[in-house]
């Protein structure tokens, strides 16, 4: 009979332990719960509700781009180049069928006559692809290159950051908008809808500049002065002849900036005259004495 009485009082005693057991889960669940309150779910930078926001999927993250490997990387190239014409119609007319030749456009086009003096002033786009291309269709034309500068930068760190930063966001949005239906009240509505307002935003300045990038990246930028220097000329632009018209036309101008200058003195004349004027008047008085 004792040992059926210490059965009992043990089966009771392990009943009770499960009970608080189980109690104290629930108070903790219970407890983990309440953590998630309005004022976490309408920040966005609140990493707690990020996690509980996206479920049990990985956590949306803004400070770890993808890695940037060789197959990937994001390359901006652009340049400036100058070309000498003895027949800038024509050249021009070669510079059109490049363009068509190589699915480039003209981003500006610019036409300067000065009396017989003609110069175009050219901002190409062209698909990265054929950038190295047309710069050697060109340099291997009629007309002369006179300059040459190209530059290439890498983008890669940004364009995979803004990439990144913009898949977070979108996450964050379409999840604040499912919260919408299940606001309490008119504030929690209001806030959601507040910050869904400026997630928006930040989503349509990131795709402004993916946007922007991306269109730098397949399309290199080439400023083209295409200009017609002394072509009716034999000997061309390096001619003795040429050298002895630059010469006289700088003398020329060197004496206007001399004259001007001069003018340009007017006051200084003034009283310098002033203080001849002066000096002998005092000179003059001395003598009478």
């Amino acid at each position: 009979m004792k040992r059926y009485n210490l059965l009992i009082l043990l089966l009771i005693f392990a009943l009770g332990s499960c009970g608080r057991n189980y109690k104290n889960e629930h108070a903790e669940a219970s407890a983990e719960v309440t953590e998630v309150t309005l004022e976490d779910a309408v920040d966005p930078s609140s990493s707690r509700l990020a996690h509980k926001a996206m479920g049990n999927s990985e956590t949306p993250t803004e400070d770890n781009p993808q890695q940037v490997t060789n197959n990937n990387i994001k390359i901006i190239r652009s340049g400036n180049i100058s070309i000498e014409s003895k027949k800038i119609a024509d050249s021009k007319r070669n510079m059109d069928a490049l363009l068509k030749k190589f699915n480039a456009y003209y981003e500006q086009e610019s036409l300067n006559n000065n009396n017989n003096y003609s110069s175009y002033t050219l901002t190409v786009r062209i698909p990265a692809s054929s950038f190295d291309s047309f710069l050697k269709a060109i340099e291997n034309g009629e007309d002369k290159v006179t300059s040459r500068n190209i530059n290439a930068e890498d983008v890669s760190i940004q364009y995979y950051d803004v990439e990144s930063r913009l898949k977070s966001k979108r996450a964050y949005l379409e999840k604040y908008q499912n919260m919408v239906s299940s606001a309490k009240s008119v504030k929690d509505l209001l806030e959601i809808q507040e910050q869904i307002r400026q997630l928006q935003e930040e989503i349509d300045s990131s795709e402004g500049v993916l946007r922007s990038l991306s269109g730098k990246i397949n399309y290199s930028t080439l400023n083209i002065q295409l200009f017609e220097y002394q072509a009716n000329l034999p000997m061309g632009s390096n001619s003795f002849w040429v050298k002895i018209k630059d010469s006289l036309v700088f003398g020329w101008n060197l004496i206007e900036t001399i004259v001007i200058g001069i003018v340009g003195l007017w006051p200084v004349w003034i009283i310098v005259a002033a203080v001849i004027i002066i000096l002998r008047k005092v000179r003059k008085n001395r003598k009478l004495k």
